[in-house]
């Protein structure tokens, strides 16, 4: 029975490593696809913003432009990492686990 139960032990052990390593396998997809929509949100915010007119109060410069793509860029983020994008991220994470990629 000792050799039985440590063959079951020692499948159960290399079940749960595997179901981790699938985990951190999806997890890391999930990472991907979210980054892939923060992308594309920035992309977006970024021409929706070379939409509007100048500030003529305080004037252009290269400080505010910097400060407004890093703000884009965070808000892109902070959507695409709280599930509240558009729903790319989703999209891709379904498809490519169900075609196991």
């Amino acid at each position: 029975m000792d050799a039985i139960d440590q063959a079951l032990s020692s499948a159960r052990v290399s079940q749960v490593k595997g179901n981790h390593a699938a985990n951190k396998d999806k997890q890391k997809l999930k990472e991907a696809c979210q980054g892939f929509e923060a992308i594309f949100l920035s992309s977006m915010l970024k021409s929706m913003r070379e939409t509007l007119p100048g500030d003529t109060l305080f004037g252009e410069g290269q400080g505010l432009d910097i400060y407004k793509s890093m703000y884009d860029q965070h808000l892109a983020d902070k959507l695409a990492a709280s599930g509240r994008g558009v729903g790319i991220a989703d999209f891709f994470y379904k498809e490519l686990e169900d075609s196991g990629e």
